[in-house]
């Protein structure tokens, strides 16, 4: 269309305008989108002729090319399931103290942790039975008997529980009567077994009181520490132990239990468990596909581009598997919703090619077989690949975060794409030229080389497209009616307003009991320790080493008076080796004799030397053994490590924990240097992920909506048109987010990463209405009515398809998968919405002229007029041809 190409939204009958004076001529921006869109549409029918006249030869060289990549999983694959490294930004701080502390203090500790509940543990009786549920647990013959693998203190294999009164003594507990018991709990400091502190409060839970005396307790708890370095042999200790608690005790109403292989276990059951669920997805699809790209009869199936469909999709995950693997990329533990993903932006391409090669006009149908697959990827190449660059380049954005499991994942997933994009238009297209040629030999659709006869009619009903019938008769003429408008764009606005109040109100929070099954012993034991032993913050400590300890002294008791003071530590819980060393030199012991000043040492050598001595014969030193590591130099002993603990009060939202965190690295930071001194703690981790993810998710989206709107602008070569198709992608994720809130989810790792999956699919729905919208002459309405026609079917199947794949995930156990699910369903309901119901309305209002080679025009009703059936496909035509394309020609 040269020249003026619209007024008024209205074309000149024959999609162009006849030449006029007043015509202005095109500006410099207008010439360069045309030539941006000539450049593109003439690349992709090239491509189509091309794939299309050698089909064979493309199917066999993407599948040798694919094969190849494939190798990389096969050679190179790793896979990595440790939460505490890949959900830490990978410059932070704390992975470098990890790693200090790590071997340092190198701890091989492990732990089965069991809680017995009956109606009072301080009786005889109940005594007995939770000895008995001790001993059962002792007695277990695996590779190895506990004693043989215990950590021990004393000589004595080490199991924290109220039994410690008791020695592990069934006599002795028998000899008790229950008011000795409750007498024995209030009155012991001191364990009997181990001698050291024993407190009543963290062995019972659920206690009653007469006064501040114990008179009851609902459970018990009792640690096993397992301190065998050789972890094969732990793990199936821990195995037996664990089948062995899942049997109950008798006298013991309800039993609750974990160990330390749990964690891993259980959060990777809670994946691998879903996997008929994902099988499940895939069959649905498949059947989807079956049905919607070919009809029920026996020539017209399309069995076979179904499952060509589904093929491509298992290649591209080989594809991203294969080249990610040998760039050295891990797969973690999201990486199993990628299968998910490729299906949905899969499934919505083939079905935008598939549409287009049924919206191709009479004059167009008539061409050969390979100019008329030209036509097809002129229509269908350049939506897709405005969809596929900003897919990738979405997750081009969240591979540069700091956080190595989101980088690892959009990686694969930008590749993933790549390989969608690259195969739909080689294999898929092959293929898909391959069924047409089977279709118009009139050969059966399951049985190839058998042909029907040249009489062979297909049955009446298989011919309908209701779907279709239902666009061009009703809804396009229904969504343009004035009144419909205004309340589609009240509804808009109205759930924009609400949801721009959820997305503020969005909190930030984790659960680490979120990633078990709910209905999972972890799961279950997590929940019970919580009820019946809350409270014990974080345990975190201050790490020093390169440090003079002798002149030293004025900072170490500061840093013990700020902790001790500090509001986010609990009270009490700071344990300084440096107090209580100081503390003996103050009682002027023998061995400080002509070595101290004022009780202190007077020289360096003079510190270590007591301090050494404190450590390894003093009753209160040697409780500090494991927290000051000597160096034996040439001779001299020297103080190589040391470390001073405490206790972090029990907080209540990720916030209070980050607030926490930061203070008390502050906190060391104003006495020591970070060289000298550092604060640790294993959840730091987790708080730090925590503390980043809220940032990394904003500027995720914001960067990934930019580039969106940037390729948009490019490939789709038109301002008014991607700001329109940009408006909706926003408002889809604004929609998705204030739903999450009002669906109880917070902001964590697991929503981020689908928010940014998001970004990617919210763009499909609408970008192809924007583009289809383009290639259309007449007024405005007209250019809606015929994009709807051509593009609502393919649209709405991909966001169908793509919620079929993932509709039995509700069913989940999986926070992960359930997650993925409620997200991912806004995200089709919302992208839906928006594309075909509001951005029509807005492009029947204010939509922009039309590409200068747009050739296609919407007949109308027509078809009706006329009287032909109500089968027929959308009213399209070309230039040159202005009949109309029915549904049966296909």
């Amino acid at each position: 269309m040269n020249g003026k190409a619209e007024m008024n939204g209205h074309a000149a009958t024959n999609g162009q305008l006849p030449a006029s004076k007043e015509e202005k001529k095109p500006n410099i921006l207008q010439r360069v989108a045309n030539k941006i869109i000539w450049f593109f549409e003439t690349g992709f029918e090239k491509i189509g002729v091309l794939v299309s006249t050698h089909p064979w030869k493309t199917i066999l060289i993407s599948t040798i090319i694919t094969g190849l990549f494939c190798i990389g999983a096969g050679v190179n694959f790793t896979e990595t399931n440790d939460n505490s490294v890949i959900w830490v930004p990978s410059d932070s701080d704390f992975l470098v103290h990890k790693k200090y502390v790590e071997s340092t203090y190198p701890s091989t500790t492990r732990f089965f942790y069991l809680i017995l509940v009956a109606d009072n543990v301080l009786t005889t009786a109940t005594m007995e039975k939770v000895y008995d549920a001790y001993d059962a647990i002792v007695g277990l013959d695996s590779t190895s008997n506990y004693t043989s693998i215990c950590l021990k203190s004393g000589g004595k294999c080490l199991v924290s529980s109220v039994l410690e009164l008791y020695s592990y003594d069934k006599a002795t507990i028998s000899g008790k009567t229950d008011a000795q018991i409750q007498s024995d709990v209030n009155t012991v400091t001191t364990s009997p077994m181990y001698s050291s502190p024993w407190d009543a409060t963290k062995s019972l839970g659920e206690r009653t009181y007469s006064g501040s005396t114990i008179t009851g307790a609902r459970a018990a708890i009792l640690t096993f520490y397992i301190g065998t370095e050789d972890k094969t042999v732990a793990e199936a200790w821990e195995q037996k132990a664990l089948d062995r608690a899942k049997q109950g005790f008798a006298g013991i109403s309800q039993t609750y239990y974990i160990s330390t292989r749990s964690r891993s276990d259980e959060a990777g059951n809670a994946i691998r468990g879903d996997v008929s669920l994902l099988s499940a997805g895939y069959i649905l699809v498949i059947v989807y596909l079956f049905l919607v790209f070919g009809r029920l009869n026996c020539v017209e199936q399309r069995v076979g581009l179904s499952l060509a469909g589904v093929i491509v999709i298992g290649m591209s995950i080989g594809f991203s598997f294969g080249l990610s693997s040998a760039a050295g990329w891990e797969y973690g533990p999201l990486h199993s919703i990628l299968p998910f993903l490729l299906l949905g932006i899969g499934v919505d391409d083939m079905f935008v090619i598939v549409g287009s090669y049924q919206s191709l006009s009479h004059h167009e149908l008539d061409l050969p077989l390979t100019q008329r697959m030209g036509k097809l990827l002129r229509h269908a190449g350049v939506s897709i690949l405005v969809t596929s660059v900003t897919d990738i380049l979405a997750f081009g954005i969240g591979a540069s975060t700091t956080l190595p499991a989101l980088k690892s994942f959009c990686v694969f997933s930008c590749l993933g794409i790549l390989g969608l994009f690259s195969l739909a238009l080689t294999f898929f297209v092959a293929c898909f030229t391959l069924d047409i040629m089977r279709t118009e030999q009139g050969r059966n659709a399951c049985i190839c080389c058998y042909k029907h006869k040249p009489e062979y009619k297909p049955n009446n009903c298989s011919q309908r497209n209701n779907f279709n019938i239902f666009l061009r008769k009703y809804y396009s003429k229904m969504i343009l009616k004035l009144p419909v408008k205004i309340v589609v764009v009240v509804i808009t606005l109205a759930l924009l307003g609400l949801n721009i109040w959820g997305f503020y109100s969005l909190k930030q929070d984790y659960n680490e009991n979120w990633f078990y099954p709910s209905d999972s012993y972890a799961y279950e034991y997590n929940e019970m320790k919580e009820k019946y032993f809350p409270g014990g913050g974080a345990r975190g400590a201050v790490y020093c080493k390169n440090i003079e300890y002798f002149t030293s002294k004025a900072r170490f008791e500061s840093l013990y008076t700020q902790l001790s003071a500090n509001q986010y530590i609990a009270s009490g819980t700071v344990d300084s080796w440096f107090k209580s060393y100081t503390d003996w030199l103050a009682t002027s012991p023998a061995a400080a004799s002509g070595k101290t000043t004022a009780n202190y040492p007077t020289t360096e050598a003079d510190f270590v030397d007591l301090l050494n001595t404190f450590i390894t014969t003093e009753t209160t030193g040697k409780r500090h053994a494991r927290e000051v590591k000597f160096l034996n130099s040439s001779g001299t002993l020297d103080v190589d490590a040391s470390y001073i603990s405490f206790q972090h009060n029990v907080f209540q939202t990720a916030s209070d924990e980050i607030v926490a965190m930061d203070a008390i690295v502050a906190l060391v930071k104003g006495i020591f240097s970070e060289s000298e001194c550092f604060p640790y703690s294993r959840l730091y981790l987790q708080w730090q992920t925590n503390k980043v993810i809220k940032s990394e998710l904003f500027r995720n989206l914001g960067l990934a909506a930019a580039c969106v709107f940037i390729v948009t602008l490019i490939l789709i070569a038109n301002l008014w048109t991607s700001l329109l198709v940009f408006s909706c992608v926003i408002m889809t994720l604004v929609d998705v987010a204030g739903i999450m809130h009002l669906w109880g989810l917070s902001i964590n790792i697991v929503s981020c990463i689908n928010l940014v999956i998001a970004i990617g699919l919210a763009v499909d729905y609408s970008a192809h209405i924007g583009h289809c919208f383009m290639t259309f002459v007449g007024d405005r309405h007209e250019r809606v009515r015929a994009t709807l026609v051509e593009m609502g079917n393919p649209v709405f199947s991909g966001g169908f398809s793509t919620f079929l794949a993932f509709i039995l995930l509700a069913a989940s156990k999986s926070y992960v998968f359930t997650t993925f699910f409620q997200i991912f369903f806004l995200v089709v309901i919302f992208g839906l919405f928006h594309g075909l119901v509001y951005l029509p309305v807005l492009l029947s209002w204010i939509g922009p002229s039309a590409y200068t080679t747009a050739d296609r025009r919407y007949k109308g009703d027509d078809e009706d007029n006329q009287g032909k059936d109500s089968n027929k496909n959308a009213a399209l035509q070309g230039h040159d041809n202005l009949a109309m394309k029915s549904t049966h020609e296909i």
